[in-house]
């Protein structure tokens, strides 16, 4: 009989320490499921900290023109970031000459650019052409934006992207916060956005934007691909101004 007894207590002290019986026992809080808002916000801090980068951005459906005079539609973007101010990108560009390429760099708040004709370098005015750099200006740029410029932010999911788990956000974007930073050619009206931040780091992914201006028959869509995230960027001034 005593031997049962000791048996019968040994299961019950067992069971109560697995259990966590006993004041003693440590209390597991769950991690708040953080919001959509919140996903946001932190993507744009941590693209935001990255020393470098590189992107890539596809123009398609309603023409974008690069040139007050309407001769070049832009096609595509690629380009490289180095902070805090040195940016460089290669423009496709298609006319009814054909396809031709600009080349710009940004550094130290002076902007370069190659002639689409000559392919010769020459210096920029400020504010005389839509510089890329800006894209990325940590007061009003791409992070600031996720930060506090989106509106009606919803979670679409998680999803597979390139073999990375992402977040996938969606939202608007006031036109007039894109047009700052884009020299006008996005934001004629509110403009949807979706994006993808990785899962893990925080990081910007990819950024779908689609800008249905009023009087236009079909949206702009731009594309934004982000990667090579903290990898060497080198940035040279191309010619002395």
């Amino acid at each position: 009989m005593l031997q049962h007894w000791r048996a019968t207590l040994l299961i019950v002290v067992a069971a109560c320490f697995f259990a966590g019986c006993g004041a003693g026992a440590p209390t597991v809080t769950p991690t708040p499921t953080p919001t959509p808002a919140e996903i946001s916000a932190r993507a744009g801090q941590a693209t935001g900290a990255a020393q470098s980068l590189a992107f890539s951005i596809t123009v398609t459906g309603q023409p974008v023109y690069s040139d007050a005079s309407r001769v070049f539609v832009i096609t595509s973007i690629e380009g490289a970031l180095r902070r805090p101010d040195g940016a460089l990108a290669t423009l496709k560009l298609r006319s009814a000459a054909g396809i031709g390429e600009v080349r710009t760099v940004s550094l130290a708040g002076k902007q370069y650019i190659t002639n689409p004709l000559t392919r010769a370098w020459q210096c920029l005015a400020p504010g005389q052409a839509f510089d890329v750099a800006i894209l990325f200006d940590p007061q009003k740029g791409i992070e600031r934006l996720l930060q506090d410029g989106i509106e009606t932010i919803t979670l679409v999911g998680e999803e597979d992207l390139d073999g990375r788990l992402t977040y996938h956000l969606r939202g608007t974007i006031p036109g007039a916060r894109l047009a700052e930073i884009s020299g006008g050619v996005i934001g004629a009206a509110p403009v949807v956005a979706d994006i993808w931040a990785d899962r893990e780091t925080l990081r910007l992914a990819k950024i779908v934007l689609v800008d249905k201006a009023p009087d236009t028959p079909e949206p702009t869509t731009w594309t934004l691909i982000f990667s090579a995230y903290d990898q060497p960027v080198e940035v040279r001034a191309p010619i002395e101004c």
